[in-house]
């Protein structure tokens, strides 16, 4: 399965959901917010931390600034 993201205008995305929708092989349309988190190992996680199934990794500020750098 592949994923597109597509940026347009405001006043064509009703005719842009109409058009993906009536292409045969277009399976779904769905407008996604540009702060929607949409990765599923990322949402995996998230859910695996609330039911605490994960604990989070203590780290220092010089740690995470290492990481972020690497």
């Amino acid at each position: 399965m592949m994923r597109y993201i597509l940026e347009i205008p405001e006043n064509k995305i009703a005719f842009a959901e109409e058009f993906f929708k009536s292409i045969s092989f277009v399976k779904k349309v769905k407008a996604i917010a540009q702060n929607e988190i949409t990765n599923v190992s990322i949402l995996k996680e998230i859910e695996n931390y609330e039911n605490k199934k994960v604990s989070p990794t203590p780290m220092n500020l010089q740690e995470l600034k290492a990481m972020i750098n690497a």
